[in-house]
């Protein structure tokens, strides 16, 4: 047994197994593409990393979306107390900002986007007189009937049932009344005077003044018979029935309902005066209820919005399909990034690696350089 051979044996077996080693890990990313000779590909190009990227990176998404980005980590990362100081402090901001800086809906709507204020004002106008001037075209062809409530539609007809009464009381009292004596009177004289001879001749027989007392009192005798009431009331009711069948759009024409809508908009929008509203500090809307939010309101919306987004956070993973977006950043990067990122996290341990395959080459030489001679 020759200590030189032992030596020997000893330093050949760790140059091989520390070479072999370092080999191998050069492998996993060497050559980046396959090599080929006469039109075939030499075996073990391109290396491991290349070869397999694609397999491995979709293997990786699956993986880390699977066991490490769950549905499940993001609730919980949600619900956490450092989440929820975080939504605190940043609510928190919000209220202060909003108050120290006077911020309006109109604000907030251009800070989403320029001018969206004066577009929500635009289209909410527009709403306002598209839905009156529909709402004006549906009542107009509806019977006057059907837009009467029916507690008044009842009152309306007991008045009109006894609104002959009431005519008649007036016309009665009108002409007992001493303007109707008189009115009465002049129509007795102009109808004689104004008619031949003979009717001129009748005032000589019968004084004008006894002629109209006369007639004064025969129309008092005819609107107080019950028959004469009758036919009145008969004649009111179907006149009503007949008003309240029809449509307002036979009674009213187009240009003035157009009027009148045109009108009825302007005057609704004078009313809520929606640009007003949006200029309005936030924190003047409702200062009750501004100080509510503040202090209870804004935990309550600190714990709305954990709720619903830890609801639907598995929906939202799902959509955003996560193991694609890490397969294609992977298959996005360089090789030789990704070599330089694996090496740069991994190069301690793969100096050990190579260290290793020195040591246990030199082990195996050095025993070699031991037993061989024994056996031979």
């Amino acid at each position: 047994m020759s200590v030189t051979t032992i030596i020997i044996t000893t330093i050949v077996g760790a140059l091989i197994g520390g070479i072999t080693n370092t080999i191998a890990i050069k492998m996993l990313f060497h050559p980046y593409e396959a090599k080929h000779i006469f039109g075939k590909r030499i075996p073990l190009t391109p290396g491991v990393v290349p070869m397999r990227r694609d397999e491995a990176s979709k293997k990786l998404g699956n993986i880390i979306t699977g066991y490490l980005l769950t549905p499940e980590v993001f609730v919980e990362k949600l619900q956490s107390k450092e989440s929820q100081k975080f939504m605190d402090l940043f609510i928190d901001r919000q209220i202060q900002t909003i108050e120290e800086e006077n911020v309006s809906i109109g604000d907030v709507l251009n800070k989403i986007s320029p001018n969206l204020k004066e577009k929500i004002l635009s289209f909410l106008y527009q709403e306002i007189d598209s839905k009156i001037k529909t709402s004006s075209d549906e009542l107009m062809n509806r019977s006057i009937e059907s837009l009467i409530p029916h507690d008044a539609k009842e009152t309306i007809d007991k008045e009109v049932n006894n609104l002959h009464l009431v005519i008649n009381e007036k016309i009665i009292t009108y002409l007992t009344s001493d303007k109707g004596y008189e009115d009465i009177y002049t129509m007795i004289d102009d109808f004689i005077e104004n008619r031949g001879k003979l009717e001129r001749a009748l005032k000589y027989v019968v004084p004008k003044d006894s002629l109209a007392t006369r007639v004064q009192g025969e129309l008092v005798k005819l609107l107080s018979r019950e028959d004469m009431k009758s036919i009145e009331r008969e004649f009111i009711v179907r006149e009503y029935d007949k008003f309240i069948k029809k449509s307002p759009s036979e009674y009213i024409s187009k240009i003035d309902q157009e009027k009148a809508t045109h009108s009825a908009a302007e005057i609704f929008k004078r009313k809520m005066n929606l640009e007003e509203l949006l200029d309005r500090p936030i924190a003047q809307l409702n200062e009750r209820m501004f100080q509510s939010f503040k202090t209870s309101g804004k935990l309550r919306l600190r714990d709305n919005i954990t709720h619903y987004l830890g609801k639907y956070i598995p929906s939202i993973v799902k959509h955003l399909k996560l193991a694609e977006v890490i397969k294609r950043q992977i298959d996005s990067f360089d090789i030789k990034t990704l070599e330089f990122l694996v090496f740069e996290v991994a190069r301690k341990e793969l100096q050990m690696i190579m260290l290793l395959g020195y040591v246990l080459g030199g082990i195996v030489g050095f025993l070699q350089g031991i037993l061989v001679p024994l056996i031979v």
